[in-house]
């Protein structure tokens, strides 16, 4: 008889190094490449004792989704006000000066 516990456990694994990379990410303000996510198939239900361990790490991917969308969201206002100040000026006069050129 084959342990579908160790596959949950395995799909576990990954899925918290995944909200980790992503956490990192948020935390460093940079960007890092995820890799590519595939849906596990799994054989069998859920055993009982790893369900809070499954929440768990639910409740990271939640937070970081709306840490994601917060940001998503200040960036969008940050183009939005440049666009506007870009609108405001001559085109041919640049908006900043690289003094490290």
């Amino acid at each position: 008889m084959e342990d579908f516990g160790s596959e949950w456990v395995a799909a576990l694994d990954r899925l918290e190094l995944d909200v980790g990379l992503a956490e990192q990410m948020l935390a460093e303000r940079r960007t890092l490449e995820l890799p590519l996510w595939r849906t596990p198939t799994m054989h069998a239900p859920m055993p009982e004792d790893l369900v809070p361990r499954a929440r768990l790490i639910h409740e990271r991917q939640l937070a970081v989704v709306h840490a994601l969308t917060r940001r998503a969201t200040a960036t969008s206002g940050q183009l939005a006000l440049t666009s506007k100040m870009r609108s405001l000026i001559h085109p041919d006069i640049p908006v900043y000066v690289d003094l490290s050129a």
